[in-house]
């Protein structure tokens, strides 16, 4: 990977990510970036596996991938 792409993604985190997680969470905590997904697939505290939706599984397969990706650097 080039510098450049790497000065890219660390700009892009700061200021895609950190800086407006980091104001919401100081402003009010329901408008990060994990409420507004949570909101957005219905996710709500104290409901059983057993009612999850189609959403709510496709939302944890994304977290798996996104996890392994990341973490481990596997289904690239």
């Amino acid at each position: 990977m080039s510098r450049a792409w790497q000065i890219y993604w660390g700009v892009w985190i700061a200021v895609g990510f950190v800086i407006p997680e980091t104001w919401a969470l100081i402003r009010n905590p329901k408008d990060t970036l994990s409420w507004t997904v949570w909101s957005w697939f219905g996710v709500q505290e104290g409901v059983p596996i057993w009612h999850w939706s189609v959403l709510h599984l496709a939302l944890l397969a994304f977290m798996v991938w996104l996890f392994g990706h990341m973490a481990f650097g596997i289904w690239r």
